[in-house]
């Protein structure tokens, strides 16, 4: 195991130093460097920031905050291993420029000694992603490690939510990602798609390079806005970033934004190098897109594929309820890449006739003393049709005030389902409750009456008793090689509902395990 500070100087030295001479560099191409080896004694010849990145640190002190985890790689590193490197031309294996100095220095250090668990995760992902992500750069020809913003902006998390309301794996915020095409609202969320996303990453990145001519400003604009970047440039009359970062100022979030690419970029690059040999990758991502008809249940989808839920929802994470969009037909799907699309339409269309399509919503304000039985009976649909227009993964609980999504069905007009929602006389949960008129008696029929009045309450009773019963009970024995999504799937319900069910606190489930299936009927 080598040493990261030899690698470091091999980068500095081999390797763009930066933005200060981008002007005639076009997308996707890599500035040319020189080849020469720098010395103790030829290090002068250098500008001072150069000089700078090559003399810190120069010596072979390790890292503060290295333990037994990092051991290896802080050993000492002498010129013959560094030659070594040059040899096998490892610089080679950037495409974006890459320098080293104390603030890349430090996120390595961060990223892989205080944040290791962290990193360590996106690393996990990220072949998930990379591999689609990188197709998509090169045929936009961008540099393929511009991969690495995606890392650094959402750890490749496509539900990565910031408190600047950025979303997706490479969190745009709502009025970038509609400048680029990316649809947002109630059903979908294209901020999230990692295919989509990142054809409108590349717009957006292309044209912050054609703006700057310089990929450290193009990120730094990505980051924090491309007006904010060129007023940088133009006060401090320069497109090198590393000297605009010395008059901070740009925000300190994007002052770090470049040095964490950087680290990022190096270690993802050798994982091995920097004590990730360990991590087991997710498989990338592979898939075919299938048209489905609007409104398609998301549970109908996965049964017609014949995979688990849970997998479909992972492929298509800009999917926001649990159904595709109902004003959108022919919506493409992500489904297995070696899936039988006549078989997967024929399934799919065999179920879709066997239940009602959800066209739309209207909304209802929850009040006092209403409980869901109650407004699953009043508005005559049930426990999983209200979920698709909800949030699917959660499991549904109401309170007074709260606002909730009420679905409204083919052939349904909209006053119909509207008179539904007006406000009743009384709350959901009494309004079967309501007396029917008193009736006038003779008094030699009070006896009779009386007798006929308590029948009739107890029938009432009974009748009242089963019409407020809704959930609807059964038990599943765990088989072997079953999975808590594949039982879900099994039985129609919702993951969420079957894990709060047997207050389960992951999906783990194991054979010969009990688990309460419950349905819930209006």
């Amino acid at each position: 195991m080598k040493n990261i500070f030899a690698f470091f100087v091999l980068m500095s030295l081999f390797l763009i130093n930066g933005c200060a001479s981008t002007g005639n560099v076009g997308i996707g191409e890599v500035q040319p460097h020189d080849g020469q080896i720098a010395t103790k004694d030829d290090v002068g010849s250098y500008s001072t920031e150069t000089k700078n990145r090559i003399t810190a640190k120069r010596s072979n002190r390790s890292l503060k905050g290295s333990d037994s985890k990092t051991e290896g790689i802080t050993e000492s590193i002498e010129d013959d291993d560094i030659a070594t490197l040059i040899e096998h031309d490892y610089y080679k294996e950037f495409d974006i420029p890459i320098v080293f100095n104390d603030a890349v220095k430090y996120f390595i250090q961060y990223f892989t000694t205080e944040k290791r668990k962290v990193f360590g995760n996106w690393l996990k992902r990220s072949r998930y992603y990379i591999p689609l992500m990188k197709e998509i750069l090169k045929e936009q020809g961008l540099p393929e490690d511009l991969v690495y913003l995606a890392m650094i902006e959402s750890g490749f998390n496509p539900k990565a939510y910031s408190p600047a309301k950025a979303c997706g794996p490479w969190q745009f915020i709502y009025e970038t990602g509609g400048r680029y095409g990316l649809k947002v609202n109630y059903w979908i969320d294209e901020r999230r798609d990692p295919e989509k996303s990142t054809v409108a990453a590349t717009k957006y990145l292309k044209d912050l390079f054609n703006q700057f001519g310089c990929w450290y400003l193009a990120a730094a604009g990505y980051n924090s806005g491309e007006k904010r970047v060129e007023r940088a440039v133009e006060k401090h009359g320069t497109n090198d970033f590393w000297e605009i970062v010395k008059y901070n100022t740009l925000p300190r979030e994007t002052r770090e934004y470049i040095p964490k690419l950087i680290a990022a970029a190096i270690i993802a690059k050798d994982p091995e190098r920097y004590g990730f040999g360990s991590i087991v990758y997710d498989e990338p991502i592979r898939f075919s897109l299938i048209k489905v008809p609007a409104g398609s249940p998301l549970v109908a989808i996965a049964r017609s594929a014949s995979i688990d839920l849970a997998a479909l929802r992972q492929t298509n994470p800009e999917i926001l309820r649990g159904i595709t969009p109902p004003d959108m037909d022919n919506y493409e799907v992500k489904l297995p890449y070696n899936i039988d699309k006549n078989r997967f339409s024929d399934n799919l269309e065999n179920l879709l006739s066997d239940s009602r399509r959800v066209k739309g919503f209207i909304t209802y304000k929850v009040k006092k003393r209403d409980t869901l039985a109650g407004i699953l009976k009043r508005f005559k649909i049930s426990y999983e049709e209200m979920q698709l227009v909800n949030h699917p993964e959660e499991e549904l609980k109401i309170k007074s005030g709260m606002v909730v999504s009420i679905p409204r069905f083919k052939g349904q007009s909209m006053a119909e389902a509207t008179l539904l929602a007006q406000k009743p006389s009384q709350p959901i949960k009494d309004a079967e409750k309501k007396s029917s008129p008193k009736k006038v008696v003779k008094l030699d029929d009070r006896t009779k009456t009386n007798n006929q009045a308590k029948h009739d309450k107890q029938n009432n009773q009974v009748s009242r008793k089963k019409s407020e019963t809704i959930e609807a009970k059964t038990y599943h024995i765990v088989q072997k090689g079953e999975t808590l999504s594949s039982i879900s799937n099994k039985y129609g319900i919702d993951i969420s509902r079957l894990r709060a069910s047997n207050n389960l606190k992951n999906d783990k489930v194991y054979p010969k395990m009990k688990l309460k299936i419950v349905r819930i009927e209006g």
